[in-house]
């Protein structure tokens, strides 16, 4: 009969020493689950694009390729103007830019997904805007450059 009652002690003593730990755990739970769910962080690239009257002024024409790049633009010129960056065919599935037009003073940010390598032109395509040679220019996206300071680069 003695034997019974130690090894019930035992259990309750292992019982009691073991709720504080098993609720400790069951407190963490929650905040497990309210983390994000993906692994990889976003990688945003600011690039800000300023439209005069007779140029578009980008301060990069670099972007590497996977990043999310930001496109603040902004019109300091006295007239609209249009951005447009690569080719905008929504709803076709083949975006590849994007076109915005803006009155003067006139701000916006765009998010576009460098999945493609190379190239991209940009633009403002505006009929008085096409002649100016200041008023288009080349986007590169590729791999990641010094200075870029992204994470992962």
């Amino acid at each position: 009969m003695d034997g019974h009652r130690l090894i019930g002690t035992v259990i309750v003593v292992k019982v009691r020493l073991l709720a504080p730990v098993v609720l400790g755990v069951a407190a963490l739970v929650p905040a497990v689950y309210a983390q994000p769910k993906t692994t990889a962080p976003n990688v945003y690239v600011n690039i800000h694009v300023t439209l005069t009257d007779s140029r578009i002024i980008l301060d990069r024409h670099t972007g590497p390729r996977g990043a999310d790049a930001r496109f603040i633009i902004r019109n300091i010129g006295t007239k609209p103007h249009t951005f447009t960056l690569g080719t905008a065919k929504p709803g076709t599935g083949g975006q590849r830019g994007f076109s915005t037009t803006l009155k003067p003073g006139g701000k916006d940010i765009l998010i576009l997904f460098l999945d493609y390598r190379g190239p991209v032109p940009y633009f403002d395509g505006l009929p008085a805007d096409r002649s100016k040679p200041g008023m288009k220019g080349i986007f590169t996206i590729g791999p990641c450059l010094p200075g870029d300071n992204i994470d992962g680069c």
